[in-house]
């Protein structure tokens, strides 16, 4: 075996022919056949390569349930008053029942109800503006529109009262529609309790992701935060009628999640869906109904 690798000779003769033209071997930087660069100095660790940035973690997303999830149920206002059913026409969804509970316009201290004619009555897209499905009611004497939520409905008319003059009663369609507190037994109650835990998680979760995107835009910060503190107090106020709220907390649950699902929809940048034409709202003339409530 030779001491030498082969290129040696071709090596020394090279250097060779360098140091008879006076140049310096320490300028010729030749580079042998295999070699990848220049070692670490001894005694030293050669730094590791840098490692690909891990990309964030994506913060939990609600799913908006289905218009399903209240097709064909018997609906009632703070799960007490009123009546709304809604039905499938196809593709299309309509009002199949509707009956509005208020105080007469002559006596203010008396309760009435307003049964709704004309039904079935057109429900008209208005897209997902808050990550969930919403409908106007194509009532004329009293429109008013609502979110989808799983198994209730949040109606809301701009804080404005509907006046039946001919049935002398004025109404607020505005709130939370749902079942009775009957309805909601012990097993549901508990599977509430999870499913609050997960959607106040989820919330929490979506507004530090919102916060983070937000960076140093103090504004926008502000604002965030502002929204963030105000949703506790009026998910209070909108549910403190819901009948038997302290035992079952449904409608705490229903507007906790909508508030996760709207933060979520928020984060994704997701589309508001393009509505649908809206169909022409027909003028009623409802009648009130003997029974109080």
């Amino acid at each position: 075996m030779h001491p030498f690798p082969p290129c040696y000779p071709l090596l020394q003769s090279t250097l060779l022919a360098i140091a008879l033209a006076g140049g310096s071997p320490a300028v010729a930087q030749l580079q042998l056949p295999g070699a990848l660069g220049q070692p670490a100095p001894a005694g030293t660790v050669a730094p590791p390569p840098p490692e690909a940035p891990r990309e964030k973690p994506k913060p939990p997303i609600l799913r908006a349930p289905s218009e399903d999830a209240v097709v064909g149920r018997t609906l009632l206002r703070n799960g007490s008053t009123g009546t709304l059913v809604i039905e499938r026409a196809g593709k299309d969804l309509r009002v199949q029942k509707l009956a509005l509970t208020g105080d007469q316009i002559s006596k203010p201290n008396e309760h009435c109800r307003v049964e709704v004619s004309g039904t079935p009555l057109a429900l008209n897209s208005e897209g997902k503006p808050a990550g969930l499905p919403r409908y106007k009611i194509a009532l004329e004497i009293c429109p008013f529109s609502f979110d989808v939520l799983d198994g209730a409905v949040l109606a809301s008319n701009g804080g404005k009262t509907c006046e039946f003059k001919a049935a002398d009663c004025q109404v607020d369609p505005a709130g939370l529609w749902g079942p009775r507190a009957s309805e909601l037994g012990p097993e549901r109650v508990k599977e509430f309790e999870r499913e609050r835990a997960h959607a106040e998680s989820t919330v929490r979760a979506d507004f530090r992701a919102l916060l983070a995107a937000a960076g140093k835009d103090k504004q926008q910060t502000k604002a965030l935060a502002g929204e963030q503190a105000g949703f506790s107090s009026k998910r209070e106020e909108k549910c403190r009628s819901y009948a038997g709220e302290d035992v079952h907390g449904f409608c705490g649950l229903r507007l906790t999640e909508a508030r996760a699902i709207a933060l979520g929809a928020r984060l994704a940048g997701v589309e508001e869906v393009k509505p649908k034409p809206k169909a022409k709202a027909k003028p009623l003339s409802p009648q009130a109904a003997a029974p109080r409530e």
